[in-house]
């Protein structure tokens, strides 16, 4: 294992997760400069990273709250988008002695995996976290927060199921309808999912489309997988779900049922924003909770129906982890309890920023109460739907077993193939082919034999 993660280490950095509405990627030269909030040559400071102001948000707002004295201690440093994150924090994480040395870190979901199966970050327990304290956690993400050997290094605040977010206007206009359980229907299957391309396209000329591009589909695809992209043995395997989503991104392509762009990108963002009849316009995006309050444009301001991906599946979420050379841990272990184990701080974060948060207890607390956040003002108030409620059974059951710490550089590499089958370029046997190829070429521990 140890020469697995010095090669992710190495390869890892080059790559970033775009979640949490995370800023395109910029110019070489453009990399902005660290935001750093709090006085980093104070003896008792304590420093937590992150790539945007998420965990600020809440460090400003119900932590201080809870604990104003150890909140004028923390000294946020904010690397000003998930691009750069890693390539940042890689270095850093290597020189204790350095004033930003992070004693707690963001890490997101696509490369958690990374730092908590390194040296870089200690075990919970080691903070005198236990079992008892995150026993309301949802298992997928304990399960990515843990080593190869099953220690639990970091915890999540966020739980973030699946679902696609459908704008009312255009779903009553292109399908007939704005009733959640019949647009449901509509995206049961992956059948279904093409024949309702097919019926938004005829319906409104092409102006309209079902999604942006094919890759709106991807997420609920990978992952539901139901194993990892290699064996004990490290042999490379490809899940049939791989296969079937370079399928249907290909017949999605050949019948010019998107607009064929790329997630994060200009003209997919446009087409949020489009009328459908003048301008280009998605009925639907891949979202999670996150993706809700914090990505969709004005024009789905309660005007957005949620519905169940046809498998489940989740995107993104984030967590903490404290450092091997964590200044305090007793302060690192507080700050994590409040965000990821307390019933009330969790609630309380609920109520700051719409997350579905990672504590069953906390969830059902909410809904109970019927405070449940309502995505910030995003749904569509003839839908009837309760945010808290609508994906409480989507969090159920989700599954982060096949995960490694290479997933998010392979997934990359799974692009390249997909973008290149899709467009005529390769057959289906040698773009799988290719990224069997190309996976052993990263990662040269696992074999292509």
């Amino acid at each position: 294992m140890k020469k697995k993660m010095v090669s992710v280490l190495l390869t890892a950095s080059m790559l970033a997760g775009m979640t949490m509405c995370a800023v395109p990627v910029m110019a070489e030269g453009d990399t902005p400069e660290n935001e750093v909030t709090g006085d980093a040559s104070a003896d008792d400071s304590f420093v937590v990273w992150g790539w945007n102001d998420d965990i600020k948000k809440i460090l400003d707002g119900p932590f201080k709250e809870a604990y104003p004295d150890d909140y004028e201690r923390i000294v946020f440093v904010n690397t000003g988008g998930s691009d750069y994150y890693q390539s940042k924090l890689d270095p850093v994480l290597d020189d204790p002695s350095n004033e930003l040395y992070p004693d707690m870190m963001g890490l997101e979901v696509d490369y958690v995996q990374k730092y908590v199966n390194s040296d870089w970050v200690q075990n919970v327990a080691d903070l005198g976290i236990t079992a008892d304290d995150y026993a309301n956690s949802y298992q997928y993400n304990l399960d990515l927060g843990s080593d190869v050997d099953g220690n639990v290094r970091a915890l999540f605040w966020q739980a973030t199921p699946g679902c696609y977010a459908v704008r009312a206007d255009l779903a009553e206009k292109y399908l007939g309808t704005t009733d959640p359980a019949a647009l449901a229907e509509k995206f049961k299957d992956l059948d279904t999912i093409v024949a309702t391309a097919k019926e938004v396209n005829d319906a409104s000329g092409g102006k309209c489309k079902l999604f942006s591009g094919y890759d709106e589909i991807k997420r609920s695809l990978t992952g539901s997988r139901t194993q990892g992209f290699y064996d004990e043995n490290d042999k490379i395997t490809i899940d049939d779900n791989i296969k079937t989503y370079m399928e249907t991104a290909k017949t999605l392509y050949d019948e010019d049922l998107t607009f064929n762009t790329d997630q994060w990108s200009a003209d997919w963002s446009a087409n949020m924003s489009g009328d459908g009849e003048e301008s280009n316009a998605a009925l639907a995006y891949m979202g999670c909770p996150w993706f809700v309050y914090w990505c969709l444009t004005d024009e789905w301001k309660d005007n957005t129906i949620l519905v169940p991906t046809q498998t489940k599946c989740y995107w993104g979420g984030t967590g903490l982890a404290a450092t091997t050379d964590c200044a305090d841990t007793e302060l690192a272990a507080k700050i994590m309890k409040f965000f990821t184990c307390d019933e009330d701080g969790m609630v309380a974060i609920n109520a700051l920023n719409s997350d579905y948060v990672n504590n069953t207890a906390a969830v059902s607390k909410i809904i109970d109460a019927g405070t449940s956040a309502d995505g910030n003002g995003y749904l569509y108030p003839d839908a009837g739907q309760n945010f808290m409620e609508f994906f409480l059974p989507l969090a159920d059951g989700l599954d982060a077993s096949m995960v490694t710490a290479e997933d998010q550089q392979i997934l990359s590499l799974m692009d390249t193939q997909t973008k290149a089958y899709a467009t005529g370029e390769k057959d289906l046997d040698t773009a799988i082919a290719d990224l069997t190829a190309s996976i052993h070429d990263t990662f040269s521990y696992l074999s292509a034999e």
